[in-house]
């Protein structure tokens, strides 16, 4: 069980959708006091995407928003961006999610953050980043991906670039960059005493998902897709029952103990023919998931079922939950919008 960091920070959280309330929910989890911030003419448009509970608003926004405080409030009227700013004099961080300028022209900017509080932190998340010729250009996770070369990289059989059920960048180039940029730089902050603005670009963020194809498209002009299903030591596939297995023997050892214990040993010495894929997919194809799993799950070879949500959410590994929290903390529901307003500007 993992402690819990944050315990005694306060973050307001201006952020919408996906990226920045599934970094405060994180932040949240190890212990923080994160203020969800909304505008009552524009609150988290989340809340009403379907489907929705028995309230009225989204599973997405229960999901992202649990552990917080709401605080509703017009924070481009001069009295609601002066509460804003007095919960600043008290706060560690700011993240936001609004293109470039936006919390400057709502006269939230942080030089003015700075003046109420010059330790404080602003985490900026966008998707191109602060500055720039593109700083200003719109977009998702899909354009992100696409940017960034990953969605590239993603194709079908017939050679057409797959969209992932995954939001990638989202994830792993904002929720997850703007987590990390929050605990360094409040890191930094404990060392130096200074606050700081931190850039988050969710579509150079995502690029590092592919390090190791970068560094041989680099080196050698090409990918050779040996982590992309060139190999058959590191496939997916399909069983007798239109289930599917994975595997991952990709070290020599994993992948000679695979082949003896499917009685091909000869199998062990023709790792970089293309030709062995179709040759163990047809055994797989012999058998039903169960059989293979049966077999080989609990060798050392790196063979798992391809489990769909439901399996995954009641497999033994996720016995703590699913997903699986990032910190200790038991969270309260995700709040009604509003909900802290007296506590938060008396």
């Amino acid at each position: 069980m993992m402690i819990e960091p944050l315990i005694g920070y306060r973050i307001l959280d201006f952020t919408k959708l996906l990226p920045g309330p599934l970094a405060t929910l994180w932040m949240a989890q190890q212990g923080a006091e994160v203020i969800k911030v909304e505008a009552p003419h524009s609150p988290d448009t989340v809340r009403w995407m379907p489907p929705t509970k028995a309230d009225g608003n989204s599973v997405f926004y229960h999901a992202l928003n649990a552990g917080k405080k709401s605080l509703s409030i017009d924070y481009r009227s001069e009295a609601g961006r002066e509460a804003i700013l007095k919960l600043v004099e008290s706060a560690d961080v700011v993240i936001e999610q609004f293109r470039p300028g936006v919390m400057e022209a709502f006269g939230l900017g942080f030089g003015t953050l700075k003046k109420r509080n010059p330790k404080i932190i602003l985490v900026s998340i966008t998707g191109y980043g602060q500055t720039g010729e593109m700083a200003q250009k719109p977009g998702h996770d899909i354009n992100y991906l696409s940017y960034s070369g990953v969605l590239d990289g993603l194709r079908d059989s017939h050679g057409n670039p797959v969209i992932p059920q995954a939001q990638l960048a989202d994830v792993a180039g904002g929720s997850m960059m703007a987590l990390n940029a929050t605990v360094t730089a409040l890191l930094h902050r404990e060392r130096t005493g200074e606050g700081q603005h931190v850039d988050v670009a969710m579509a150079k963020n995502v690029a590092v998902l592919q390090m190791l194809r970068i560094a041989e498209e680099n080196e050698t002009g090409k990918c050779d897709d040996y982590l992309s299903g060139r190999l058959a030591s590191y496939n997916v596939y399909r069983c007798a029952d239109g289930l599917h297995v994975a595997l991952g023997a990709l070290e020599p050892k994993f992948w000679q103990k695979f082949c003896n214990l499917v009685g091909h040993a000869e199998w062990g010495a023709r790792l970089m023919e293309r030709e062995l894929v179709a040759e163990v997919a047809a055994l797989f194809a012999s058998q039903p998931r169960s059989f293979w799993t049966d077999k080989l799950e609990n060798e050392d070879v790196c063979l798992s079922p391809v489990l769909t949500l439901q399996e995954a959410a009641t497999h033994v590994l996720f016995q703590n939950g699913f997903p699986n929290p990032l910190g200790s903390v038991a969270l309260n529901p995700a709040p009604k919008m509003g909900t802290d307003n007296d506590e938060l500007t008396p």
